[in-house]
């Protein structure tokens, strides 16, 4: 499909995904905020962009901010949602932090997972500088989106994540090159503040605002104009009407109908423009019911594609939204983190705050709908009773069980997992050797041994029957970690001698052998694995610490405390 074709598809709406470099043409109406945002990242060590739901953080980082920054030559750090990935499994290197662990994966993809686990951010960073022509450090700019997932109280566990932003903020101290773009929403951003005021760095807070109606209706009169619409001005006035009063605050002294929140006016507009078949028909159409019907059959995708990722029927999300709906100004209040029975979750909850259909309370404490305009579309739904299942098209497993891992909901990735693994017809080989291994990591971080190891042989044999080599070395010496953790010595070390009898040239999965070893009791042979990993530098942060520890324990148990 050529690009005007695909902008024909869609016109200037980008729906429920946020803008990306590719959409840069038709974001619009935010330069100024642009400017102001890239000045406040080039200039302090470490910015926060906050606003509320659904104001378009993100569109203006990866459509306004980075592009803007790679026009004028600078490094930008590759952006994405951070994944646990269990191409590199939990158990050979359980000490680093996951989440800085999938940070690096996104910066570096080209490099991991052969090459980056196991190296800390500061570490990191040091070994990917760079100068300019006089030898100074160039800046490298790099950015944490959706900063608010790693603060929900709901999400566990909470001591990992705060671990993975003090490491993160750490960097930011010791790296003079590097400027730290963090996102958040409004509702977090008082308690992000608090971290970040521990810390001696130079930072400042950029506030994003929702549009304002007549800035809302010039851009939407430009972008349809470059998507072919010979009614460009009258559609965006009637669009603009529809969404304004869209951007909930969590200031209640803000004037809610001087304003447009991008999220709303981004999502009606791609389904009337979908609706409407492109740009030779009128975009908003005359009857208030026609308008309904169509975020109808929007809503209706958005919550079979909830129900998908949550393994709930459609009817969970939609009652609940029902119920805000019907509560009006009061909002109703968050589901408990653990409430046997109720299929209710607070990741269900999540996803549709992330969709923007809700907005939660400066307190967090209730949630109201993001635009008055859905209550009606949502009590037409009711029509439909138990709930749409979707047609399973574009959905992968994989991916819900690895966001589920991340967010921390562990009993669905396993169910995700499973699932997927029990379907016919059956996964291909390496998904299926990944959703195995995931299994394992799942069963290693809740403590279980011998499921662990049963789980990473099994995705080690998966891997060897299509030649992976890599993989299989770092899956056997997860698989030792395990049944050395479980009692199982001899098996261990058979699962480890499997392992280093292969070629490697993975400093980070040395590191890992190293740990084994010394795990085994075999302390001077780790210390030759972790001198070699060492020399790779890949792993060199946690081979350096780990080495550490050993010389320690070793210095600890010598008849004169290791001196002389």
């Amino acid at each position: 499909m050529t690009r005007a074709a695909i902008v024909h598809a869609h016109g200037p709406f980008v729906g429920t995904r946020s803008f990306g470099a590719r959409d840069r043409r038709h974001f619009l109406g935010r330069r100024s905020e642009t400017e102001e945002l890239v000045r406040s990242w080039s200039r302090h060590r470490l910015t926060v962009l906050h606003g509320d739901n659904g104001v378009g953080k993100t569109s203006l980082v990866d459509a306004g901010a980075v592009p803007a920054l790679t026009d004028r030559g600078s490094t930008v750090l590759p952006r994405g949602e951070l994944r646990f990935d269990p191409a590199f499994p939990a158990a050979i290197l359980p000490g680093q932090n996951p989440y800085s662990r999938a940070l690096l994966a996104l910066w570096s993809p080209a490099e991991f997972p052969t090459h980056g686990p196991g190296t800390s951010i500061t570490d990191y960073l040091r070994t990917h500088e760079s100068t300019d022509r006089q030898g100074l450090p160039r800046p490298v700019f790099a950015v944490l989106d959706q900063t608010e997932l790693l603060l929900r109280r709901s999400c566990a566990p909470e001591p990992v994540r705060r671990d993975f932003l003090d490491e993160l903020l750490t960097a930011v101290e010791h790296r003079p090159d590097l400027r730290l773009l963090l996102t958040v929403r409004t509702q977090h951003l008082d308690e992000l503040r608090r971290l970040v005021d521990k810390r001696e760095v130079d930072h400042a807070e950029v506030a994003l605002a929702p549009l304002t109606a007549d800035t809302a209706a010039e851009a939407v009169t430009r972008g349809l104009a470059l998507g072919g619409s010979r009614t460009a001005a009258r559609d965006a006035a009637a669009l603009v009407g529809l969404a304004g009063d869209a951007a909930p605050s969590s200031d209640p002294s803000r004037v809610r109908g001087a304003s447009v929140g991008p999220a709303f006016l981004q999502f009606l507009g791609r389904a009337l423009w979908e609706a409407a078949e492109g740009s030779r028909a009128p975009l908003v159409p005359d009857s208030g019911a026609d308008v309904d019907r169509v975020l109808t059959g929007r809503l209706t995708e958005v919550l079979a594609e909830v129900a998908d990722e949550h393994l709930v029927s459609a009817r969970v999300p939609l009652d609940w939204l029902r119920a805000v709906a019907a509560a009006g100004a009061r909002g109703v209040g968050r589901p408990a983190r653990e409430e046997p029975g109720n299929a209710l979750t607070p990741g269900v909850v999540h996803a549709l705050e992330d969709r923007h259909l809700v907005t939660a309370n400066r307190d967090g404490s209730a949630y109201l709908l993001c635009h008055p305009g859905l209550a009606g579309p949502l009590a037409a739904l009711s029509a439909f009773g138990g709930g749409w299942p979707s047609d399973g098209g574009g959905f992968d497993p994989l991916t819900a069980a690895r966001a589920a891992h991340t967010r921390g909901e562990t009993e669905l990735a396993a169910a995700h997992a499973r699932r997927a693994l029990a379907a016919r017809p059956a996964p291909a080989p390496r998904e299926r050797a990944l959703l195995t291994a995931l299994l394992g990591d799942l069963a290693f971080e809740r403590g279980d041994h011998p499921a662990a190891a049963g789980y990473y042989a099994d995705a080690a044999r998966q891997r060897e029957a299509v030649g992976d080599g890599a993989a299989v070395s770092r899956l056997l010496v997860a698989e030792a970690r395990n049944r050395l953790m479980a009692g199982e010595r001899s098996a261990g070390l058979t699962a480890l001698a499997a392992a280093e009898g292969r070629v490697h040239h993975d400093p980070s999965l040395r590191a890992g052998i190293g740990q084994v070893l010394w795990l085994a009791g075999q302390g001077n042979s780790a210390l030759d694995v972790l001198e070699g990993a060492m020399v790779g530098g890949g792993g060199i942060t946690e081979a350096r610490r780990t080495r550490g520890q050993i010389r320690a324990e070793q210095g600890a148990a010598a008849p004169d405390g290791g001196r002389g």
